[in-house]
């Protein structure tokens, strides 16, 4: 069990009132070394409380987004700043089902057994994989650190509301076009494919489109790359179709993309 004065900085710097269940639920987490709302286990815990000593982040606000994978917390760092932390979920088995974007993936050849550090690693991926990005400006969330299973990015929005993705926006033929490009500078310039691309991930900003969750992303030498790139491709073209917008033939942009 953590010593109470641990749990008590980092809820006093953290600025969050827990109600005495929330409370007793953590406790009982941490004694059993489970897993609180599939987030916040112990090593989680510490691993924040060691963010904050580092002041990296100085506390955090709260969920914004929720997934399968990983949830999305709006937090601040030291001078006041909105920063995003990326919380993989280490209690889930859909990772086991992402191995195959990392097994033959050049930059990743050692991958040690277990479901915690394939989370550890796939967080060290998407950390890597927006780096790759920001060298060849590439518009795509800025990481800032990366440890264990916490990703820590700029926050995309305003007072913890995220911009709004493709699939929340009125999209135009310009949306489509600029789609496009960034696959293609993802494949040329940053030798990335994409991986999982959709609608989803896709933040239009006043600035432009915006990519995000990129830890799917591999290498373009990885065996699968190519097949990878067709779904994303074919997944990007059918979302403007059902906007009622004119694609190109995804057989050609594939040719464009790789040529």
């Amino acid at each position: 069990m953590l010593p109470e004065k641990i749990v008590d900085k980092f809820e006093h710097e953290t600025d969050k009132k827990l109600d005495t269940q929330s409370k007793h639920k953590i406790f009982d987490g941490f004694k059993n070394n489970k897993t609180i709302n599939e987030v916040l286990d112990k090593t989680t815990i510490m691993t924040l409380h060691d963010l904050i000593n580092k002041h990296i982040i100085s506390y955090v606000n709260g969920v914004v987004r929720s997934g399968k994978e990983s949830q999305l917390f709006w937090a601040v760092d030291k001078n006041g700043k909105d920063i995003a932390l990326k919380i993989y979920l280490v209690s889930t088995s859909s990772f086991k089902k992402r191995a195959s974007y990392i097994l033959g993936d050049p930059r990743f050849s050692k991958i040690r057994k277990g479901t915690r550090n394939l989370v550890y690693l796939w967080a060290k991926k998407e950390f890597r994989n927006l780096i790759q990005c920001v060298e060849r400006a590439i518009p795509s969330t800025k990481p800032i650190y990366v440890t264990k299973n916490i990703l820590v990015m700029e926050f995309v929005g305003k007072n913890g509301v995220p911009e709004k993705t493709l699939v929340e926006a009125e999209v135009s033929q310009k949306d489509y076009e600029s789609t496009i490009s960034l696959i293609k500078r993802l494949y040329k310039e940053a030798k990335l494919v994409h991986g999982d691309l959709s609608e989803f991930n896709i933040f239009k900003t006043e600035n432009g489109l915006m990519l995000f969750d990129l830890a799917s992303g591999v290498d373009i030498h990885h065996p699968n790359a190519h097949e990878f790139l067709k779904r994303d491709i074919n997944n990007i073209s059918k979302f403007f179709v059902k906007r009622g917008l004119t694609v190109a033939n995804p057989a050609d942009i594939f040719e464009l993309v790789t040529k």
